[in-house]
């Protein structure tokens, strides 16, 4: 899980630098030192984690359904998984409104409602806790998970 964490907030660190903006900690929120983010920026910045977090599920998901794994290898998987579920549990609950959160700067830089950015983050999460822990999951499942993914990435690199 902390992998998973890891590459959350890590990502973060990596879109501000390729959008020429430093981010640095602040306790446990990451701020950015230039406040001149125009909003395709911010947004780039804010939605890194989810973009990584989605990317990071989806090739553990996969992994996970088209190998024979160990249970250390599976585990390791399902951890980067449930991450994934923790962390935008946690963006829909308390650090929605949380004035230096990633939903924030999101609905910041687009003028979508936290609540309507909060909906379109829950859904590829529900469906990624369907795909770990449902059985017989339908084949339409992972691909509107992934759709929603694609989606979602194709969006804030086209704002």
């Amino acid at each position: 899980m902390l992998t998973g964490l890891a590459g959350h907030e890590l990502s973060h660190f990596a879109v501000a630098e390729a959008e020429g903006t430093s981010a640095e900690f602040d306790g446990i929120t990451i701020v950015y030192t230039n406040e001149d983010l125009s909003d395709q920026e911010k947004l780039r910045v804010a939605s890194a984690g989810f973009q990584a977090q989605w990317l990071i599920s989806e090739t553990a998901l996969r992994y996970r359904s088209h190998h024979t794994l160990t249970d250390k290898g599976d585990n390791f998987n399902a951890g980067l998984v449930w991450a994934h579920l923790g962390i935008t549990a946690a963006y829909l609950t308390v650090l929605k409104n949380h004035e230096d959160g990633d939903i924030e700067g999101m609905s910041q830089a687009t003028g979508i409602s936290r609540n309507g950015l909060a909906l379109m983050v829950a859904i590829p999460a529900a469906l990624d806790a369907w795909r770990l822990m449902g059985s017989d999951v339908p084949n339409w499942v992972p691909i509107i998970s992934m759709g929603s993914k694609s989606l979602g990435i194709a969006a804030v690199w086209k704002f």
